[in-house]
């Protein structure tokens, strides 16, 4: 069998930790383009077959450091209460953020405050509103393989996905090096599929566990396939869209976003209760019923 072109190698995972991958093509909302790590109710735990394949097409490191603001919002605008999105400044697609704002003037009043209640609530306020560390992977999943290119969103905090991933990775390297073998999982020619099991712990936030499958296996034996996933055109940042500063803006208001024509720009719903209101659909700005959930929070909207 031909090897893949393409792949992951033990450098691309050591060296190649901050790559950012920029926008390129419009996609629409598809609840296919994400990997359903969500427990619906009165599910306790379930397991996810995946192979993780390179961020890109062109290879390298398989996750994708990104910063993403996590916030409360109107339950118009999500049914949990809470919203994901990228962030323009820290993900590089723009210079202006307005939860950055927030988060910076909070800062600056921190600074100024004279009382410890003072302080606190800035501080908070501060910490609300910045930008968190996250990180995004494309993979195939294996009962669902039809599907295609698969992202997923997860936490960056301890405990999380990406810790298990990594840790897992440096052991099997590790014990390679030992032997004088190329222990490698994320290899795509002959790594390893993961299962990821996502069960509540005693808080109810979600807790992850990862292991490798027991035997190597190339991505898959159709190479045709393989190749067209590996070189699928989507990009993290096509699923996970940055967000203009006006809609930004209103969910920081605790309003309801709707794109007026007229004025050409995301108004207040709540704000503007008259007029013709074109509120959006799913698929004029996707509300992604597949949740990244994180040990930090119970509900990661998307």
């Amino acid at each position: 069998m031909s090897n893949f072109n393409s792949n992951i190698t033990p450098d691309d995972v050591i060296e190649q930790l901050n790559n950012t991958a920029k926008p390129k093509n419009f996609v629409s909302f598809d609840p296919k383009n994400y990997l359903n790590t969500k427990l619906e109710n009165g599910e306790s735990s379930k397991t996810i077959t995946i192979r993780l394949l390179p961020i890109n097409k062109d290879g390298g490191f398989p996750f994708q450091k990104v910063h993403m603001h996590t916030i409360k919002v109107n339950k118009e605008v999500s049914p949990s209460g809470w919203k994901t999105l990228p962030c323009p400044i820290q993900n590089g697609f723009g210079d202006t953020c307005p939860f950055c704002e927030v988060s910076d003037q909070a800062y600056e009043m921190k600074k100024k405050a004279t009382n410890d209640s003072e302080k606190k609530k800035y501080d908070e306020i501060n910490m609300h509103n910045r930008a968190r560390t996250m990180y995004v992977v494309r993979c195939i999943e294996r009962d669902h393989e039809n599907d295609g290119v698969k992202f997923w969103l997860m936490s960056g905090a301890k405990e999380g996905p990406y810790e298990k991933i990594m840790k897992l990775w440096s052991a099997r390297y590790k014990q390679g090096l030992k032997m004088n073998r190329n222990l490698n999982i994320f290899d795509l020619n002959n790594g390893y599929d993961l299962e990821v099991t996502i069960s509540k712990g005693a808080d109810g936030k979600n807790v992850y566990s990862v292991v490798d499958s027991k035997f190597s296996s190339p991505l898959t034996n159709d190479f045709e396939l393989g190749n067209k996933w590996i070189n699928d055109e989507k990009k993290w940042s096509d699923v996970y869209k940055v967000k203009p500063y006006d809609y930004m803006s209103i969910l920081l208001d605790g309003d309801v976003p709707y794109f007026n024509k007229e004025k050409n720009c995301y108004v207040g719903k709540l704000a503007e209760s008259n007029g013709n209101q074109e509120e959006e659909t799913q698929d004029d700005d996707p509300e992604p019923i597949y949740s990244a959930h994180s040990t930090e929070d119970t509900d990661l909207p998307y």
